[in-house]
């Protein structure tokens, strides 16, 4: 049987990180989020710090601009070189075996792959989402709802500037978009797990 391959973009407090572990741990897949990172760093001639600068953000517009980021020793690495690291390394292991990945634009990267299945997961109750994260990286409720709206801004930020004319989130770009409100984060893990099982079946 070919590699599964599962990509999840992902509300921040949705769940969508620990919803990708948890499904890939059921199913024996290899997870990859900053592990992606790594792999890259371990493959090519880069500086983590670099990757890190880059990683699912988009520069100033100075920066930008310039095509450059610079740090440290004045080493020097383009959006472009990021972009191209990532897209690369995230094919190269699609191909090596079933994966979960998150983020980084890696259902656009893979759209043309029979054997990808993409997921939006998001919660419109933003309650759910602030108590998680709450919880979780013990802050209060107004820094929840701040960095909540930061990193969803970036994320959607980033995904748009690389897919002109798409909306980050949108349905026509994913196969299935869960609320992970309705079910709950747990029951969210188990129906993806069943909804990977069918399509193993199907091919």
């Amino acid at each position: 049987m070919k590699n599964i391959v599962i990509t999840i973009e992902r509300e921040y407090g949705s769940g969508g990180k620990y919803i990708g572990v948890e499904v890939a741990k059921r199913l024996d897949y290899k997870f990859y989020d900053k592990e992606l990172l790594n792999e890259i760093y371990e493959n090519n001639d880069c500086n983590y710090a670099l990757l890190e600068e880059f990683d699912e953000k988009t520069k100033s517009s100075l920066l930008k601009s310039l095509g450059l980021v610079s740090i440290e020793n004045d080493s020097m690495f383009t959006e472009e070189k990021y972009h191209g690291l990532v897209k690369e390394t995230i094919k190269k292991l699609a191909e090596s075996s079933s994966c979960v990945f998150i983020g980084r634009d890696t259902n656009q990267i893979l759209k043309n792959e029979k054997n990808a299945i993409h997921f939006f997961i998001y919660a419109k109750d933003e309650e759910f989402k602030i108590r998680r994260k709450m919880e979780r990286e013990n802050l209060s409720y107004e820094q929840v709802k701040e960095k909540m709206h930061e990193v969803d801004r970036m994320r959607k930020k980033f995904y748009e500037s690389l897919n002109k004319g798409h909306t980050w989130g949108i349905k026509e770009d994913y196969d299935f978009c869960i609320d992970s409100s309705v079910l709950g984060v747990e029951e969210t893990i188990n129906l993806i797990v069943e909804i990977v099982k069918k399509f193993q079946e199907k091919e």
